[in-house]
C-alpha cells in the first residue's frame, strides 16, 4: 500500500475504510484520534496538545501507575526515580510515553514506531536499557495494538506493559469487564488491600456519578464500553501479558479510562519485598519470568516482553438497550 501523506508537522493517519486513526510519534507515540463511521472511539484530542497525557492514549512502559516513596528497589539495589507529571509527587506510568518514537515503517493501515532508552546518566530517569516497539494495525474490526520492550542491557531488569485509553463518557456510558479483587487505595493511591470487585461491573456499570482509580486482578482479558446515546460500543480484547485493568472515572469528567496492563501498583516494588531480591538478581535463560502475584515481569538480557490488544467498534442492537456483545 501506498502511503497517507502527514497531517502537520507530527501527526500521521492510518485510514481503513470508515475508521480513521491520528498518530503522533514524536509526542510520546500517542494516538490523537480514533474515529468509527464518524464517532469518537477513543477522547479525542484538541490538535495536538503539548503534553501526552492530554491524548486519546498513551503507552505505559517500562511499568504503569505508582513507583512508591520515588524509589525501585530491585536486585539487591535501590534506584532514585524522578516525577513524571507535574500533579502528582510519585513517578507515574514510566518513560515511553515522555519520550518520542520514530517510524520504523507505514502504510495506509499499519504503523511500527520504535524507541530505545540508554539511562542517560548516575540518576537516570530509569535505570535499565530496554527497546521498545509499538505497533497499530487498522482492519475491518477495529484497531490492533502490540507493545513490546527488549531487555538490551547486561543484567535482568524488571518489566511491565500497558496502555492509557480514554474513552468519552456520556451520561449513559457504562462499562463491564471481566475482572477479580479490587485494590482498595491509600491517600498516595497506592494499594493497601483487596475487596471484592463491584457487582455491576460484571453485567454493565453505569459510568455517571462513580469514581474509580483503581486496578483490578485476574483481568480476563474482555472489556467493554457503550455509548447507547451513540449507538455505539467498542470491545477491548487483551492478550495473557495484561492480567491486570485499570479503571478511571474521574468525577465531572468528559472521559474515562479503562487501561489494560500487565501488573498492579507498585509491582515491582512489592515483588522485591516479597523475593527478598534473589529472584531477580539469579533470573536466567531467555524467556521473561512473570510473578503472578504482583504481574511483575523479570527480563534476562536479550529477553523480550511483548502484549497486544484490540479496540473493536460495533453498533448496538438497539439505541439505549443494554448490550450483550457475543462471545
Amino acid at each position: 500500500m501506498g502511503h497517507n501523506p502527514v497531517m502537520d508537522d507530527t501527526t500521521l493517519r492510518l485510514q481503513h475504510g470508515d475508521a480513521s486513526v491520528d498518530i503522533c510519534p514524536a509526542l510520546g507515540g500517542t494516538i490523537l484520534r480514533y474515529t468509527w463511521r464518524g464517532i469518537p472511539i477513543l477522547r479525542p484530542s484538541d490538535g495536538v496538545p503539548d503534553i501526552a497525557r492530554l491524548t486519546a492514549c498513551y503507552p505505559l512502559l517500562p511499568y504503569s501507575n505508582r513507583i512508591a516513596g520515588g524509589r525501585l528497589t530491585f536486585g539487591g539495589k535501590t534506584y532514585a526515580i524522578p516525577r513524571t507529571v507535574d500533579y502528582a509527587p510519585l513517578p507515574m506510568h514510566g518513560l515511553a510515553w515522555q519520550r518520542p518514537w520514530r517510524v520504523a515503517s507505514r502504510t495506509d493501515d499499519r504503523m511500527v514506531l520504535e524507541q530505545n532508552h540508554v539511562p542517560e546518566s548516575a540518576s537516570p530517569a530509569w535505570p535499565f536499557p530496554y527497546a521498545a516497539r509499538q505497533s497499530f494495525q487498522l482492519d475491518a474490526d477495529g484497531l490492533h495494538m502490540t507493545l513490546s520492550m527488549r531487555n538490551t542491557g547486561a543484567t535482568p531488569q524488571p518489566a511491565g506493559l500497558g496502555w492509557h485509553p480514554y474513552f468519552p463518557r456520556t451520561p449513559q456510558t457504562w462499562i463491564r469487564a471481566g475482572v477479580g479483587d479490587m485494590w482498595v487505595n491509600d491517600g498516595a493511591n497506592l494499594p493497601i488491600s483487596l475487596l471484592p470487585p463491584p457487582a455491576s461491573l460484571a453485567t454493565g456499570m453505569p459510568a455517571a456519578g462513580t469514581d474509580y482509580d483503581n486496578v483490578f486482578r485476574d483481568f480476563d482479558g474482555h472489556a467493554y464500553v457503550a455509548w447507547p446515546e451513540r449507538d455505539t460500543a467498542v470491545t477491548l480484547r487483551a492478550d495473557s501479558t495484561f492480567s491486570h485493568l485499570v479503571i478511571f472515572t474521574p468525577p465531572g469528567k468528559p472521559h474515562l479510562a479503562v487501561e489494560p496492563v500487565s501488573h498492579m501498583t507498585d509491582a515491582f516494588n512489592r515483588y522485591a519485598g516479597a523475593s527478598g531480591g534473589q529472584a531477580a538478581a539469579t533470573a536466567g535463560g531467555t524467556l521473561p519470568v512473570v510473578d503472578r502475584h504482583t504481574g511483575t515481569f523479570v527480563l534476562p538480557p536479550g529477553a523480550t516482553l511483548t502484549g497486544s490488544i484490540s479496540l473493536l467498534p460495533s453498533p448496538l442492537p438497539e439505541a439505549g438497550m443494554a448490550w450483550t456483545p457475543t462471545p
